[in-house]
C-alpha cells in the first residue's frame, strides 16, 4: 500500500492567501496580522495532515503506537495471563495474543499464539500402543524417565496417555531493543520466560488434556 501525500504547512498556507477576497484590506504580506492569522491555521491543519497520514498505522496492531491503549482497552488488557507490559514490544505481543484468540484448540494454533508472545514452541502429542497399528518391534514413545514423571497415566499401553500434551519451550523470549518496535527509555535487552503462554494455554485447554511443560535451552539463550 502506498503512503498517503502529505501536505506541510507552505502548502496550506499557499491554499489559504489563494482563497482570500480581492481587495486592499486582505492583505497578503506574511508579517501583517491576517497573515500571521493564516499562518496559524496553515500550521494546524499541517499537523492534523501527518496525523492523519498516521492512520493506517495505528490501526495495524504490529505499528500502532498512539493507539496501542485504544487495542488495549477494546480487547480487555491487561488481564490474568496477559499482564500490563513494561515495553512496547510487550504490550504489541498481548495484543496480537488477544486477537488471535479464535477459540481453536489444534496445534498449529498454539503455535501460532506462543509466537505471537515471542516463544518458540515444540508440542508432543503421545500415544499408547495400539494393536493392528504398531507392531511389537515398535519402541514406546514414552522413555522411562517420562513414564516415572507422569505416573497418573499408568502403564504405557493406558489410552489416557493420548490427552497428555508436551510443550517445549525453546529458550526465554528475548527482547532486544529495535528502531521502529522499541521506546525510549527501554532497556536494550530483556529476557522473559513463558509465564503468559503457560497462564493461557492452562486456561483455554480443552478440559481432558493434560499440559506438561518442558523448557529447555534454544538460540534466543546467551
Amino acid at each position: 500500500m502506498s503512503a498517503l501525500k502529505t501536505h506541510n504547512s507552505e502548502d496550506y498556507l499557499d491554499a489559504l492567501v489563494a482563497l482570500l477576497p480581492q481587495g486592499v484590506a486582505w492583505s497578503r504580506e506574511p508579517g501583517s496580522r491576517l497573515g500571521l492569522l493564516l499562518q496559524a491555521s496553515a500550521d494546524e491543519l499541517a499537523r492534523i495532515d501527518a496525523t492523519a497520514s498516521t492512520l493506517l498505522d495505528e490501526v495495524n496492531p504490529l505499528t500502532t503506537i498512539n493507539g496501542l491503549e485504544d487495542w488495549e482497552r477494546v480487547l480487555g488488557l491487561p488481564d490474568a495471563c496477559l499482564p500490563a507490559g513494561t515495553t512496547l514490544q510487550e504490550r504489541r505481543s498481548a495484543v496480537l495474543a488477544k486477537l488471535r484468540d479464535t477459540g481453536r484448540q489444534d496445534l498449529a494454533y498454539w503455535s501460532e499464539v506462543a509466537d505471537s508472545l515471542g516463544y518458540t514452541v515444540t508440542i508432543e502429542e503421545h500415544w499408547p500402543f495400539i494393536c493392528g497399528i504398531h507392531e511389537c518391534s515398535d519402541p514406546s514413545n514414552l522413555t522411562e524417565a517420562e513414564a516415572q514423571q507422569h505416573k497418573e497415566f499408568g502403564y504405557l499401553a493406558d489410552p489416557n496417555v493420548r490427552y497428555w500434551w508436551n510443550v517445549i519451550v525453546h529458550g526465554d523470549r528475548l527482547l532486544l531493543f529495535r528502531c521502529g518496535e522499541s521506546l525510549c527509555p527501554e532497556r536494550l535487552t530483556d529476557w522473559s520466560e513463558a509465564t503468559s503462554l503457560e497462564c493461557l494455554m492452562r486456561r483455554d485447554r480443552l478440559a481432558h488434556t493434560v499440559l506438561t511443560f518442558d523448557y529447555r535451552s534454544g538460540e534466543n539463550e546467551i
